[in-house]
């Protein structure tokens, strides 16, 4: 049997297209259930307590991943790695159809919700695997599936329930993970390059200077995991550049999701379905910027303009809504959408700032399990400070102060120097 199946050209195209696949499957786990929760709680009991721990899941499910899934790809390698994402989401969403009581349903949601953790940790160094002439765009292509899987399952989960039950409302998104599992099942067999178990010495070639046309696939080493890489990327100037706006963006993100909805019904006198609707337009505002941040960022020297243009966004937002909520809530929903910037420029960055898509496996790790873990106590700690105050002020406030904190990390990339040049430099 041939050693290869596919040119380096095709693996690369055969690349792409697996990586928007599993991008497409990411959040249809977390958009997918709330909308229906209602008609699942006839069957399976869900009072407020139990659907705020399958609301903290997902966070808790991500940054877990940020450790595991390195250590899985480095073992198996970034191929394999990804096909066990894929095959966990499907799994997960026919299980999740299939649960019979609340543990059930929480199991089978941690289940997918891991794959999709590994799917969000891998994608950046599949990128640089795949494309590394083209990360801005690839990046783009695959940030808007995402925004896509956010916006898509609320609008048809409920029709798809009224009409199936929510059983097959909830399985049915394993069939979109079945698109996935295809390229990475050939890619897993016979990889367009050879996977190497052991150390070699290589040649790296500075990914700017690739073309369109560049071999992505040049010899990229997948050995043994340095169990010091954490500790090492821990003082990186350059991994703290991209962890700190990634966590602000989770922590902003997860809270708005979570909160926004009740806070608009109290600090803006709107009906539930109002304020759901303005929560539906923070996220849409994410569908045209997942296009254009990510090749922007990927012509930048300094993402600093990115940086600061989010924090004047959010900053408007914020105070609008501390001040002003009834005034022009559309507007100030928008804004807070287009704060949401800094996510898929730092997705961008990651690839963007490695040298090797084995070095991206390690810095999407270190940073997304720091940003998700962050993310993941925001919306319950706000909750309980409203709750504690009986205002939503110092909620609001916090929210303002950790996006200002963004303008810390500018300094840190400033340069535009690659971690691992930084590494070398510095002897770490």
């Amino acid at each position: 049997m041939p050693d290869r199946l596919l040119s380096p050209r095709g693996g690369r195209l055969l690349g792409v297209l697996g990586i928007v696949l599993i991008a497409l499957n990411i959040r249809t786990a977390v958009a997918g259930l709330s909308p229906i929760a209602g008609r699942i709680g006839a069957e399976i009991p869900l009072d407020a307590a139990a659907i705020g721990l399958l609301g903290v899941v997902p966070p808790v499910a991500f940054a877990a991943a940020g450790i595991v899934a390195p250590w899985v790809a480095h073992r198996i390698g970034l191929e394999r790695a990804l096909l066990v994402a894929v095959v966990a989401m499907i799994a997960g969403h026919l299980l999740r159809g299939a649960a019979t009581d609340y543990p059930g349903l929480l199991a089978s949601t941690l289940v997918v919700l891991m794959g999709a953790g590994f799917g969000n940790i891998l994608l950046p160094p599949a990128v640089k695997r795949y494309a590394p002439g083209r990360i801005g765009a690839v990046t783009a292509a695959y940030a808007t599936m995402m925004s896509i899987s956010t916006a898509l399952p609320p609008l048809i989960a409920v029709p798809v329930a009224d009409a199936a039950g929510w059983r097959v409302s909830l399985a049915m998104w394993g069939a979109v993970g079945v698109l996935a599992l295809v390229p990475w099942v050939v890619l897993a067999a016979r990889p367009p390059h050879p996977v190497v178990t052991e150390p070699v010495t290589i040649v790296e070639v500075d990914p700017s200077d690739a073309g369109p046309d560049a071999d992505a696939d040049a010899v990229d080493p997948v050995d043994e995991p340095d169990t010091r890489q954490f500790g090492r990327l821990a003082r990186s100037r350059v991994v703290w550049g991209i962890t700190i706006p990634f966590a602000i963006s989770g922590v902003t993100a997860y809270s708005i999701f979570a909160l926004m909805p009740l806070l608009l019904q109290d600090v803006a006198g709107l009906d539930a379905g109002r304020a759901g609707a303005l929560l539906g337009l923070f996220a849409i505002v994410g569908l045209p910027l997942s296009l254009a941040t990510p090749v922007i960022t990927a012509r930048l020297r300094s993402p600093a303009p990115i940086m600061v243009g989010s924090v004047a966004a959010f900053t408007v937002g914020f105070l609008g809504l501390a001040l002003a909520p009834t005034l022009a809530t559309p507007l100030w929903m928008i804004l807070l959408g287009a704060g949401q910037i800094l996510f898929p420029m730092c997705l961008t960055l990651i690839g963007v700032r490695s040298r090797t898509s084995r070095r991206a496996v390690t810095v999407s790790g270190f940073v997304q399990a720091i940003g998700y873990g962050v993310a993941a106590v925001a919306p319950l700690g706000l909750g309980l400070l409203r709750t504690a105050t009986g205002s939503w002020m110092p909620a609001i406030v916090i929210l303002l102060l950790a996006a200002l904190s963004t303008l810390v990390a500018i300094p840190l990339l400033r340069s535009g120097e690659l971690i691992d040049d930084e590494m070398e430099r510095r002897g770490l």
